[in-house]
């Protein structure tokens, strides 16, 4: 209501801060300080909806930051995850790679173990029939003890 009263006065070609410096200058400061205001009520009118838009897009952006941060904080979690279970993947790796090359050698050494029975396989006939014999002979040892020591009695030491 104020500018609307003071509009025909700043229209006014006497109204003027270099004219009105020739009557008084205490007056063309006033009428500087007049015609400021009323230039500062158009840019403030102006810059207002400016300002409303700004702490509107302001709180946007904290909300937007936020839902940011959550999201952020979800990946960590994740990648968190993802690396936890990479490392329990490579130790399970480790552990199966271990365990087959221990059934490897559990395979050599058996593939060894058959070849050596087969190959003793041969050997039991012989190591049969060579307990036969023993035992056959054990039981002509003590006879052949007597007769042993019988003749070395008879020749002599």
């Amino acid at each position: 209501k104020v500018i609307q009263t003071f509009n025909p006065y700043m229209e006014r070609d006497d109204f003027d801060p270099a004219a009105i410096k020739k009557s008084s200058v205490a007056c063309e400061a006033i009428c500087l300080w007049a015609r400021a205001m009323h230039k500062y009520h158009f840019v403030a009118k102006a810059v207002e909806p400016k300002r409303i838009l700004l702490r509107e897009s302001e709180a946007e952006l904290a909300d937007c930051q936020e839902k940011l941060e959550k999201a952020q904080a979800s990946l960590r979690e994740v990648q968190d995850k993802i690396d936890k279970l990479k490392v329990d993947f490579d130790g399970a790796m480790a552990k199966k790679q271990k365990l087959e090359d221990e059934k490897n050698l559990c395979m050599v050494k058996l593939d060894r173990a058959e070849k050596l029975i087969g190959g003793l396989g041969g050997e039991k006939a012989r190591w049969g029939q060579n307990v036969k014999d023993l035992t056959a002979q054990l039981d002509l040892l003590p006879g052949d003890c007597l007769v042993a020591a019988g003749m070395i009695s008879y020749v002599g030491p």
